[in-house]
C-alpha cells in the first residue's frame, strides 16, 4: 500500500496529497473578508486579521472592507478594522468614503459615530457628483444619521454639482421628516448669525 502512495506522489502534483487536518489553516480570501464585513461575520474578520490580511486591500472599484462593513452598519467589524489600521477616509472609484456608505444605511448610526470619532472628514465630497455624507443620509431618508451628522458639524449649505443640497435631496425623495429637520437646522444656523 505504501508503494502505491509513493508512486502516486511521484506522478501527481504534491498539492493533490496535501494533508487536511483540524490543524490545517486555510487562508481567508479577499472575497471572504468582503462578505464577512458586509454580513457581520466577526470570526472570519478576526481570523483574517490574525493571518495578516491587509485591511486596506481594495476590490476593482477601490472599495475596502471598511466600506462594506460601514454600508451594512456592522459596528463590531468597523471597530476591528479601524483598530487594525483601516484608512478612515479611503475613497472608491467615485470618491465615496466609508462615512458616506454608513450615512446612507438604515442601521448606520453607530458606524457613523465610530467613523467620526476615528477622524473621518465629515464634509468630504465625492469626486463624481460632490455628494457629502449628509447628502447621502438625506437622500436615503436616514433621519437619525442626518441628526447625528448635523450635531457633529456637517455643513448643510454644501451643494452638489447640480446645486442640490441635503435638504433638496430629502424633499425630492419624499423624506419629508428629514427635509423638515434640515430646514429647521438651516433656520437655527441663521438665528445664530
Amino acid at each position: 500500500m505504501k508503494s502505491i502512495a509513493l508512486v502516486l506522489a511521484a506522478l501527481l502534483p504534491a498539492a493533490a496529497f496535501a494533508q487536511t487536518s483540524s490543524n490545517a489553516v486555510n487562508t481567508v480570501t479577499q472575497q471572504e473578508v468582503v462578505e464577512a464585513a458586509l454580513y457581520g461575520k466577526t470570526d472570519i474578520i478576526k481570523t483574517a486579521l490574525e493571518q495578516g490580511f491587509d485591511v486596506n486591500t481594495a476590490d476593482p472599484d477601490k472599495r475596502t472592507p471598511l466600506m462594506f462593513a460601514a454600508y451594512n452598519g456592522q459596528t463590531e467589524i468597523v471597530k476591528m478594522l479601524i483598530a487594525s489600521g483601516a484608512v478612515i477616509d479611503a475613497q472608491d472609484t467615485t470618491g465615496t468614503t466609508p462615512l458616506m456608505f454608513a450615512a446612507s444605511a438604515p442601521s448606520g448610526k453607530d458606524a457613523v459615530m465610530l467613523l467620526l470619532d476615528a477622524g473621518a472628514e465629515i464634509n468630504r465630497v465625492d469626486n463624481n457628483e460632490h455628494f457629502t455624507a449628509l447628502m447621502w443620509a438625506a437622500a436615503e431618508g436616514q433621519l437619525e444619521n442626518v441628526e447625528l451628522l448635523l450635531e457633529k458639524g456637517a455643513d448643510l449649505a454644501l451643494a452638489d454639482v447640480d446645486g442640490d443640497t441635503a435638504e433638496s435631496f430629502a424633499a425630492k425623495a419624499g423624506h419629508y421628516a428629514v427635509a423638515r429637520c434640515l430646514k429647521q437646522a438651516a433656520k437655527d444656523v441663521q438665528t445664530e448669525k
